[in-house]
This record gives C-alpha cells, sequence and structure tokens, in this order.
C-alpha cells in the first residue's frame, strides 16, 4: 500500500482546502520530507485527515476516557472520542480524502465527511458520511461507515490500531512497538508475515493427531471386545450337536406313530360326528316341511282364486272412484258458494274505494296557492336565518381573537419579566463563583490530569500486584522443580526393576514355546473335527440303510391295496349300471299307471261312450280295466322303481369308495417310492462324506489307523476322538500360559514405557519450568521498575493539580476519591448551565422588544373588529322577526313541505285503495265463475262412478257362482302381494329340496361311518397320545434352539477369528500413523495455533531485530537489540560489556533512536508483507542532540533506495535545514492555518469563514 495524496477542510486548524499530492513533484521524487510549522499550528491534522479518510478515526482522539463530553457551538454535548470533534470551530463542514494504492495494486479514494444542520455554525452535527471509491471509474464502493472499514482493512491488510503502529507513529505513540506486550507485538508480526497460515496449519496438525490417537484408540478396544472359543468348548458343543441330532431322529420316529394314532382317533370322532350332524338335518328338514303345511294349503287356495283376481280388482278400484267423486262433489260446491259471497263483498269495497278518492282530489286542489305562499315566506326566512348566525359566528370569531391577543401580550410581558430576573440571578451567581468559573474555563486540561493521575495510581496498583504474583510463582516454581527431581530418581529405579523381570519372562517364553509349537493345536482341532465328521456320516449312513428297507416294504403293501381297489371299483361300476338301467326301464310306466290311477282319468274313463272318440287321444276303441286292478298295478310299479333306486344309489356309494380307497394306495405308493429314492441318496451321500472326512484325517501327521468303512469298527472312533481330545487339552493349558507369559510381558513393556515417558516428560517439564523460573524473574524485576515509574508519575500529576485544588477547597487527598470528578464536573456544569442561562435570557429579552409591541396593536384592532360585528348581529334579528311575524297565520304555522306532503300521501293511499279494489273485485267474480264450473263437473263424475261400481259388482257376483268362494274370502287372500305369494312358493320348494339333499348326505355319513368303525381305534386313548405328542414336540423345539444357538456360536467364532487377523494389521497401521502425526504434533502442533504461530513470529522477530540493529549501527552504535524469552525485547549495551538492559531503561533520546530502527526495519519487511510504502514519523526529534539528529536523518534518507517514503513532522530547526523538500503548515490567525509545499501553497487561498 502506498499513500498518493491527502486532501482536507476544515480539520482542525486547517480550515481553507488542501491537497497534499505525492505523485507530483517536489513530493513524487522525495524519500524524505518534512512537515513543518509552529506548535499547534496544525502539523499533526495532516495525519488526523489521512486517518479520518481511512479508519474515520484520529490519533488526537485516542486520549481520555470513553465517556467524557466536551461541549459543542450547537448546545450540546459529544463524547471527547468523536471524529466530529475535530471539524474547526465556526465551519458548517469540514472533509478529509485519501487516495492510495491498495495491494491488489488498483488506486482507491477514502473519503469522511462531518456537517452541521442548515449549514449554520451552531446547527446541530449531523452523521459522518463515509464512502469508498475506485479512482479508475469513480464508481462507489461502499458508503456505509462499517463497510468502508471493512474494505479498506481488507485492501490495505491493516486494521486502524495496526496502521497506527506501524504506518503512522503519531505523537506520544512513535516507540509503540518498542512499548507493546508480548501478545499486541505477536498481532504485529503476524500481520508482517502472515503467520495466521501457519497458526491454521498449527491448529490442523492437532486435531489431525486428536483423530488418529481416536481411531487407533477405537481398533484397541475392538480387539479387547473380541471373545473366542476354546478348543475344549468346542469340542464339548461338536459331541453335544451329535447328541442332539440323534435324540431328534428317535423322537421323530416316535411322533410319526403318535400322529398316525391321533388321526385315526380324529377320522373316527368325524365320521361320527358327521353322523349325528346329518340324522340331525335330515330330522329338522321334516320337522320344518311339516311346519309349511298351513303355507301350502293357503298357496293352494289363491291358486283356485287366481281367475278371480281382475273382477275383484275392477270392483276395487270402481269403488274407490265413487269415493272420490263424493269428496269432490262435496269440496266443490262449497268453494263455489265461499266463491260468490267472496265477489259480492268485493264489489261494495271498489264503489267506497272511488268515493274517497274523489274527496281527497278536491281538497288537494284547494290549497295549492297557499303553499306557494307559504314556499316563498320559509325560504326567506331561511336566509334570514343564516345570516343571522354567520354574523353572531363572526361576533365569537372575533372576540376570541381578541382574548387570544391579550393572552398573547401578557404571555410575552411575563416572559419579559422572567427573562430579566432569570438573567440578573445568572450574573449574580457567577459573580459568586470565581474559583468554579476559572475550573470551568480550564476543564479538559483538569479532568485530563485527573485521569493521568488516576491511570498512574492504577498502573502502580498494577505493578505491585503484578509483581507480588511473580514473586509467589518464583518460590512456587522453585519448589516444583525441587519435587520434580525427587520424581524423576524414583521413576528411573522403578525402569530398571522393569527390564530385569522383563528378560526373566524373555527366557520362560522362549521354553514353553520350543516345546509347544503354535501350529501343533489347530492340526490336533483339524484332527478332531475330521473323526467328529466321520462319526457323523457313519450315522447318518447307518440311518439311510434302515429308511431304505422301511420304504421298500411299504411299497410293496401300497402296491398291493391299489390292485384289490381297482378290482372292487369295477364290481362296482357294473353293478351301478344294471341298477340305472333297471331305473330307468320302470321310470315310464310308473308314471302312466299313476296317471290312470288319479280320479280325473277315472272321471274321464266314465264319460267314455263306444264309438265316440276319446277327448284326450283320439281313439274310437276304449279298453278299460278295473279300477282297483290299476291301483295295484301302479302300486307295485312304485315299489319297484323304489328299489331299483336303492340299489342305484348303494352301487355308485361303492364305487365312490373304492375309487378313495384307490387313491389313498397309490399316494401311499408313490411316496414309499420316495421315500426308497430319497434313503438310496443318503447312503450315497453320507458315504462320500465318510471318505472325504477320512482323507482329511490321514493328511494329519498326528493321524493314528483308522477304519476303511462306515461301520467296521463303531467303538475304534471313538476311542481315538477321546485321545485327541486329551491331547488337545494339554495344549490348550500350555497355550494359555504362554498367553498369560505374553501378555504379562506385554504388560511389563507398557508399564516401562509409560515409566520412560513421564521420564521424558520430566525432563520437558523441568526445561519449561526452568524457563518459567527465569521469566518469573525478569517479570518481576520489570514489576518493580514499573511500580516505581507509576508512582513518580502519580506524583507529578498531584502536584500539577494541587494549586487547582486549593482554590476549590479540595485537599490533595481527593485525588484518590473516585468521585472527585463527578464533584467538580457538577461545579463545571453548574457554572456552563449558568453561563447559558445567561446568554439565553439576553438573548430573549432583545427578541421579545418587537414581539410585545406586535402584541399591543394586535388587541387594539381586535376590539374595533368586535363592535362592528355586533351591530351588524342586532339589524338581521329586525329583519327576520318581520318575515316570521307574516308566515305564522299560513298552514296554521306548520312547514309548507310536511303539511304539503301529508295531503299528497293521503291522495296517493286513495289512488292505490281504489287500485286493489278494482283488481280485487275483478278476481274474485273470476274465481266464483271457476268454482260453479268445477262443481257441476264433479256431479257428472259421481253420477259416472256409481254406474261403473253397479257393473263392476254384477260381473263380480257372477264368477262366484262358479266357485266355492265368497267375496270375504277374495279379500283376505288378495290383500297379500304376488311377490310375497312368488316367496312363499320359492320357500316351499327349498324345504322339499332341503329333504332331499339331507336323506342323501344321511346315507353318505351312514357309509363313511361304517368305514371308520371297521378301520378300528388305537389301543392308547387321545388324551394319553396328545400329551406324549405335546411332550416330544417341546423336547423336540427346546433342541432345535440348543441347535441353533450352538451352530451360531460356531459361526460367529470362525467370523471373529478371520477377522480378527485383519484387524490386527489396521492396529498396527493405525499405531504408526499415530507415531508420525505425534512428532510433528510435538513439534509444531497446539489446540488453537499458537505454536506453529510463535515459531513464526520468533524467527520474523529475529529478522525485524537484525535489520534493526543493522540501521542502529548508524543510529546509535553503542546499543544492540536481542531477543529475550518468548516474544520480548532486551538492549545491550556495547559501552558497559555488552550488559543486557530492559528498553524501558533508556533514555528519551536513546530510547527514540531504538523506536527508530525497529520501525525502519518494520518498514522495510512491510513490502514483502503487504504493508504500506509510506511512513510518518511524528516529533521525538527534539530529544537527540545535533549528532544524533544527523545520524536519524542519515537513516531516514536511505530509504528512499528501497523506494520507500519518510515523512518527518518536526518543529526543530535543523530538521528544516536538513531535509529540502518540505510541507510547512503556516499559522494565519484566527486559530486557522494555510499548507505549503516550499513555501508555495496548494491550493489558492480559499478563507474559512
Amino acid at each position: 500500500m502506498r499513500i498518493l495524496s491527502i486532501s482536507g477542510q476544515n480539520i482542525a486548524s486547517l480550515a481553507q482546502p488542501f491537497t497534499i499530492d505525492f505523485t507530483a513533484p517536489p513530493l513524487a521524487g522525495a524519500g524524505l520530507f518534512a512537515i513543518t510549522g509552529e506548535t499547534g499550528a496544525g502539523k499533526s491534522s495532516i495525519l488526523d485527515a489521512m486517518c479520518l479518510a481511512l479508519y474515520g478515526d484520529a490519533p488526537r482522539l485516542a486520549g481520555g476516557a470513553a465517556a467524557d463530553e466536551v461541549p459543542d457551538p450547537s448546545g450540546e454535548s459529544i463524547k471527547a472520542k468523536d471524529s466530529r470533534a475535530i471539524l474547526r470551530r465556526g465551519a458548517t463542514q469540514g472533509w478529509a480524502e485519501v487516495r492510495f494504492t491498495a495491494r491488489d495494486g488498483q488506486d482507491y479514494i477514502a473519503r469522511w465527511q462531518a456537517r452541521r444542520a442548515r449549514d449554520k455554525a451552531n446547527g446541530r452535527l449531523q452523521n459522518v458520511s463515509r464512502s469508498l471509491a475506485r479512482a479508475s471509474d469513480a464508481q462507489i464502493l461502499a458508503n456505509q461507515t462499517t463497510a468502508v472499514t471493512e474494505q479498506i482493512e481488507a485492501l490495505t491488510g491493516f486494521s486502524y490500531e495496526e496502521f497506527r503502529r506501524t504506518v503512522l507513529l503519531a505523537q506520544g505513540d512513535f516507540d509503540a512497538f518498542l512499548r507493546a506486550d508480548t501478545n499486541d507485538r505477536a498481532g504485529l508480526l503476524e500481520k508482517v508475515t502472515g503467520t495466521g497460515l501457519y497458526r491454521a496449519v498449527s491448529a490442523q496438525v492437532f486435531e489431525r493427531t486428536e483423530a488418529t490417537r481416536h481411531a487407533h484408540e477405537v481398533l484397541t478396544q475392538r480387539r479387547a471386545g473380541y471373545q473366542l472359543l476354546s478348543v475344549e468348548d468346542r469340542s464339548a458343543m461338536e459331541t453335544e450337536l451329535l447328541a442332539l441330532n440323534e435324540a431328534n431322529r428317535e423322537d421323530g420316529i416316535r411322533a410319526k406313530a403318535v400322529k398316525a394314532a391321533l388321526e385315526r382317533h380324529a377320522r373316527h370322532a368325524e365320521a361320527t360326528r358327521q353322523l349325528v350332524l346329518a340324522e340331525a338335518l335330515e330330522r329338522q328338514a321334516l320337522a320344518e316341511q311339516a311346519k309349511a303345511a298351513d303355507k301350502r294349503e293357503w298357496l293352494s287356495r289363491i291358486d283356485r282364486a287366481g281367475p278371480l283376481r281382475g273382477p275383484w280388482q275392477s270392483v276395487q278400484g270402481a269403488a274407490e272412484r265413487l269415493n272420490s267423486a263424493l269428496k269432490a262433489v262435496d269440496t266443490t260446491s262449497t268453494a263455489a258458494a265461499d266463491a260468490s259471497e267472496k265477489a259480492t263483498e268485493n264489489h261494495q269495497l271498489a264503489a267506497q274505494a272511488e268515493a274517497d278518492l274523489s274527496t281527497k282530489e278536491t281538497e288537494f286542489k284547494a290549497f295549492g296557492p297557499i303553499w306557494d305562499r307559504a314556499a316563498t315566506l320559509d325560504s326567506q326566512i331561511t336566509s334570514a336565518t343564516v345570516e343571522l348566525e354567520n354574523a353572531r359566528a363572526q361576533v365569537q370569531k372575533l372576540e376570541k381573537d381578541e382574548a387570544a391577543a391579550r393572552t398573547s401580550l401578557a404571555s410575552l410581558q411575563k416572559d419579559e419579566v422572567t427573562n430579566r430576573k432569570a438573567m440578573n440571578v445568572a450574573e449574580e451567581k457567577l459573580a459568586s463563583l470565581n474559583a468554579d468559573t476559572a475550573l470551568a474555563d480550564d476543564w479538559p486540561q483538569v479532568t485530563q490530569r485527573i485521569a493521568d493521575h488516576a491511570d498512574a495510581r492504577q498502573a502502580l496498583a498494577q505493578a505491585q500486584a503484578a509483581a507480588n504474583k511473580h514473586s509467589a510463582d518464583v518460590a512456587r516454581l522453585e519448589q516444583a522443580i525441587a519435587e520434580l527431581s525427587a520424581r524423576a530418581a524414583t521413576d528411573r529405579e522403578a525402569e530398571a526393576e522393569l527390564t530385569r523381570l522383563g528378560k526373566a519372562l524373555t527366557v520362560q517364553i522362549d521354553e514353553l514355546e520350543l516345546a509347544h509349537p503354535t501350529g501343533r493345536s489347530g492340526e490336533l482341532a483339524a484332527l478332531a473335527s475330521s473323526l467328529t465328521d466321520m462319526m457323523r456320516a457313519e450315522r447318518d449312513h447307518t440311518t439311510a440303510k434302515a429308511d431304505r428297507s422301511e420304504a421298500k416294504t411299504a411299497e410293496q403293501v401300497a402296491a398291493q391295496s391299489v390292485i384289490d381297489a381297482a378290482a372292487e371299483g369295477v364290481a362296482a361300476a357294473a353293478a351301478l349300471t344294471l341298477a340305472e338301467a333297471q331305473v330307468n326301464a320302470l321310470t315310464a310306466p310308473t308314471e302312466q299307471a299313476d296317471l290312470a290311477a288319479s280320479e280325473a282319468a277315472r272321471d274321464m274313463r266314465l264319460r267314455l261312450e263306444p264309438g265316440v272318440p276319446c277327448p284326450v287321444c283320439g281313439s274310437c276303441d276304449h279298453p278299460t280295466h278295473a279300477d282297483a286292478a290299476i291301483a295295484d298295478l301302479a302300486a307295485r310299479l312304485r315299489a319297484d322303481l323304489g328299489a331299483a333306486r336303492q340299489a342305484s344309489e348303494t352301487a355308485r356309494t361303492r364305487q365312490a369308495a373304492a375309487h378313495r380307497t384307490q387313491d389313498r394306495a397309490q399316494g401311499q405308493a408313490d411316496q414309499a417310492a420316495l421315500n426308497l429314492s430319497k434313503a438310496e441318496a443318503q447312503i450315497a451321500t453320507t458315504l462320500a462324506e465318510w471318505k472325504s472326512a477320512l482323507e482329511k484325517a490321514q493328511a494329519s501327521r498326528h493321524c493314528p489307523d483308522l477304519p476303511t468303512h462306515p461301520g467296521e469298527d463303531p467303538t475304534r472312533l471313538a476311542t481315538i476322538a477321546t485321545d485327541i481330545a486329551s491331547a488337545q487339552q494339554g495344549e490348550i493349558t500350555a497355550q494359555a500360559e504362554l498367553t498369560r507369559l505374553r501378555k504379562e510381558f506385554g504388560d511389563l513393556g507398557a508399564r516401562r514405557e509409560v515409566i520412560q515417558s513421564v521420564i521424558s516428560s520430566h525432563a520437558e517439564a523441568r526445561d519449561t519450568l526452568n524457563t518459567e523460573s527465569s521469566t518469573a524473574r525478569s517479570q518481576l524485576a520489570l514489576a518493580l521498575r514499573e511500580a516505581e515509574s507509576a508512582q513518580g508519575r502519580a506524583s507529578r500529576h498531584a502536584a500539577a493539580l494541587a494549586p487547582t485544588l486549593e482554590k476549590l477547597n479540595e485537599t490533595a487527598e481527593a485525588l484518590n476519591d473516585t468521585e472527585l470528578t463527578e464533584r467538580l464536573s457538577e461545579r463545571v456544569f453548574n457554572v456552563v448551565g449558568l453561563r447559558r442561562t445567561r446568554e439565553a435570557a439576553s438573548n430573549n429579552l432583545v427578541a421579545l422588544a418587537p414581539q410585545i409591541a406586535t402584541a399591543e396593536s394586535r388587541v387594539e384592532s381586535a376590539e374595533a373588529q368586535v363592535r362592528q360585528a355586533q351591530a351588524d348581529v342586532a339589524t338581521r334579528q329586525d329583519a327576520l322577526e318581520s318575515i316570521q311575524r307574516e308566515r305564522a297565520p299560513l298552514l296554521d304555522g306548520e312547514a309548507t313541505a310536511i303539511h304539503r306532503t301529508r295531503h299528497n300521501e293521503a291522495r296517493k293511499v286513495a289512488l292505490a285503495t281504489q287500485d286493489t279494489a278494482r283488481k280485487a273485485q275483478a278476481e274474485s267474480a273470476s274465481i266464483a265463475a271457476a268454482a260453479q264450473a268445477r262443481a257441476e263437473a264433479a256431479a257428472t263424475e259421481k253420477a259416472d262412478a256409481e254406474k261403473a261400481l253397479e257393473t263392476a259388482r254384477t260381473i263380480l257376483t257372477a264368477a262366484l257362482a262358479d266357485s266355492e268362494l265368497e267375496l270375504t274370502d277374495l279379500d283376505a287372500l288378495f290383500a297379500h302381494s304376488v311377490a310375497e305369494v312368488a316367496a312363499t312358493r320359492q320357500k316351499l320348494r327349498a324345504l322339499d329340496d332341503d329333504v332331499t339333499a339331507a336323506r342323501a348326505t344321511l346315507a353318505s355319513r351312514k357309509v363313511d361311518h361304517a368305514s371308520a368303525q371297521a378301520e378300528g381305534l388305537p389301543e392308547e386313548p387321545v388324551d394319553a397320545l396328545t400329551e406324549t405328542q405335546n411332550v416330544l414336540e417341546a423336547a423336540s423345539a427346546t433342541r432345535e434352539q440348543r441347535v441353533g444357538a450352538i451352530n451360531e456360536e460356531f459361526r460367529r467364532d470362525t467370523a471373529t477369528r478371520a477377522s480378527l487377523a485383519g484387524l490386527e494389521a489396521e492396529i498396527a497401521t493405525a499405531r504408526a500413523e499415530l507415531d508420525v502425526w505425534q512428532a510433528v504434533n510435538h513439534a509444531i502442533g497446539s489446540r488453537n495455533g499458537d505454536r506453529f504461530a510463535r515459531i513464526a513470529q520468533s524467527i520474523t522477530l529475529d529478522v525485524l531485530v537484525d535489520h534493526a540493529n543493522q540501521h542502529l549501527i548508524d543510529l546509535n552504535p553503542r546499543y544492540r537489540l536481542r531477543r529475550a524469552t518468548d516474544l520480548a525485547l532486551q538492549v545491550e549495551d556495547r559501552d558497559m560489556g555488552g550488559e543486557s538492559r530492559a528498553t524501558r531503561s533508556l533514555s528519551g533520546g536513546e530510547r527514540f533512536l531504538v523506536s527508530l530502527a525497529l520501525a525502519l526495519a518494520l518498514s522495510r519487511m512491510g513490502g514483502k508483507g503487504g504493508l504500506v510504502a509510506t511512513l510518518f514519523i511524528d516529533e521525538g526529534f527534539g530529544s537527540l542532540d545535533a549528532s544524533s539528529l544527523d545520524l536519524a536523518i542519515d537513516a531516514l534518507e536511505s530509504l528512499q533506495s528501497q523506494g520507500r517514503q519518510v515523512g518527518v513532522i518536526s518543529h526543530v530547526d535543523a530538521m528544516k535545514d536538513r531535509i529540502p523538500t518540505r510541507i510547512a503548515v503556516r499559522k494565519q490567525g484566527g486559530g486557522k492555518s494555510v499548507v505549503e509545499i516550499n513555501g508555495m501553497g496548494l491550493i489558492p487561498a480559499v478563507s474559512a469563514v
């Protein structure tokens, strides 16, 4: 960053507009320039303008408390730190502007401006306006205070405080970097070098180390959570699993037998239940059929009455028609009489309404002339009334104006007396407060001295507290070092003992590993597993052979059953065919015999005549039999047909049973064949498993002689398995001992590592404590010197304030009173208030004189206007009363509009009444004619209905004569709907069908029951069989759960062993990564990033000190800067044999030169760190002698070769002579100054108001 120009107006004493352009000659080519002028001329105001434009703050505002207030010409008070306080007294507005090159290489313009309201010198201060614009295109980048500050900090890379300490070395802040504490100096160094990156790296290294440590701990915890089965546990589980499978197989056979017996019981019980149910259904069907006898009789009568339904319905319809006609005759006759009477009444009402309307019309025409005269007088009265009210309102208004004028005059006169009295009282009080008025005149200086005294006292207390703290720290650290040394000796002895024990454990482990190699346990486990597989395959092979034999026997029995059932089915089919043929042959003759035996056939036979054709068949030949013979023949045929049908049903049942038996036998044969196939496959499978397990067992070098075929020597395998289990147990014991010894060895190693780590940490802690002790001693000495310096400052400030306090009747001890400033400020505010009161009262008296004269004139004018308005009211009152006397006798005084409206409304009502009466008359006449016509029609309909009813009754009577029913029977029968009759008919048919179905079902259930009886029942009862089945199922379920648990445990153990191998590799990898990150973290990592940042800052400070020492060679060869602990700085006095001294022990001139060397070094490094290339130095050269001043100027001029530009602000004459390029600030009088370069004003004179 480089400052290109500074401009402004009305900044403190700089009243005229000025512009300092560093890009134009002579400043463009000057590496060193001076800003000169008398004390108080405004040299530092140029720097204030630069800071205001960039940051909205200025160095001169840094002193004083934030809550202090100062009076403003507007009459209000503003904060002492308010940037608007820099605005020149009497100015209505002021501004400051800086053009600069930012870190991005572009030029920008920053502007600050303050103004007063209404552009008046005593106007209220308005809010400060700030802006930032790009110089190339004048585009505004920000115009809000906060936004401008953020943009400036981003473009320059500095906050305001950093800018002051690094670029702008203002009065009192020249040695800011030298005086800065460790944290502030670290912040400046971080900005110079960009060590924020190192801070971020340090924090990330710490976070990565913690994450890696966490990952390693997670893996270690996972390994600790694994649980593996021992060899003996696994072998015991395998033996248990074999026993469980064998028990399941045996119980499965018993469960099959129990299930078959229960099924026989169930079939017998079900057949009995179904037979009882079928018998109950038949009884129920017959009972329901018997209950429906009455319904059958009722349905028969309805069928006989069917032909009479039409005539009966005709009679019913005719009767209903006659009833309706009679009701209509009565209704229409009454309506016709009422309508005629209503028509006569409406005719009379219409005549009366016409007469009333004629009377109202006559009255309305007579009132016309009277209404016209009355309306004219009413209008005149209204106008006169309005004029009178307006006149009265005018009088009231003028009277109020007169009263207001008198009140205003009285108020002004009262204010005059009050202000004159207030001015006199204020003058008297000020005359009696000479000491307070003097305090008010010097109040800013007094408050500053009091604040400085308080700061010195506070610094003294802080320094004393710090000295006490550092003294305690030194004692505490020395005790901690002694205790740490004792613990370190104890830990080294413990480490030696652990090393000895570890060597002894190593010898024991080596001996056990030699006697029991690691692979032997696995080989024995594999051999035991192979033997278990062989024994399981042998048992399965024997079981499969037994299953094959059982399946062959079952297959033979089932085949014979199929053959027997097929023969039975053929015989049943032949019997069924014969029986159905007999049924077909007998059905037709039986039906013909039944017809011949009926009553109708007998009557027809009696009516046949020889030679006359039969009405049924048309034959003339009429052979007849005796009626008894016909009946006997029909009975015999029905009996034969029933026997044939029974034989058919029996044959059909027999055939179905044969088919079911054949299907059941065929299913059993198929199942036996399937079981035989499964047994053969199982035999082959178990033989292959035996051979595979034998090969695996023989592959082991520990395998003894084994049988070559399943079942060859059953006891041999069990004996070998027992021997192998014993050998496994021995290996398990040895490996367990090895594991215990290795764990003990590992624990010893871990404890030794912990102790070694503790010993190492003791060394680090001891170094840290030594460093802290040295630092505490240095800080103790520094705190004691600071306390001494603070005591001196407090004494000087107290001496300076003593005369003022004495005049104010305050003791010297009052400086220690925290309420002193408040008491004094109250006295100052009292004086300021009295002065303001006096000035305000005087100004008010001057302003009140013309106002009182004007008020007196207004009172006289108001009185004259009131008198004139009152006379006008009297005149208008007389005119109104004359018109009212003329109007009073007309219309009895009633208002014209109301009177006319009332009579007009009466006329309208009469007219409406006439129209309504006429309409009612016409409507009633029409209604009467219509009612008469309806009455005549009803009479005609009545006569027709009577004739229709007579005709229908005649027809129904004739029909009833040919039947056995009465009219009352028809009414009862036909009261039921056709749908109800149909439903009853359908219900009766359903009952008949139910009887037929129940009989067929009963016959079938009897056959099934007989079959179940023939099969027979098991010897054991159902309860015993059920209990046995439940016991077997419960035992099987328990064993299945245990089998599942064992298999799951085997699966988990296998998976655990597989995953554990990969986990160990992950733990080793994680441990290696953790070691790397721990080493890196130990070097540069920290939680807040301070460790690496401090390393970078330390290196930067070393470089800075080296550059500063190079400048000190030219400025003051006696001194050299050098690093102390942390980032602290000390000076080395070469004249005193290289003695180290605190920087605060330097004299004023020495301190200035050392600070100047640091500032120059910082400026030299700033070009790389993004700092500005312009440095301003405000004062400090007055403390140098002539020789030192020459050295300082030479050093400053040397910066031009580095592209730097330095501005020196001083009133030292030697400085003016040595620096040819000068910016002169010259007083003009009246508190105004002008800025010139080499005697030339920057801008032609523009006098400030």
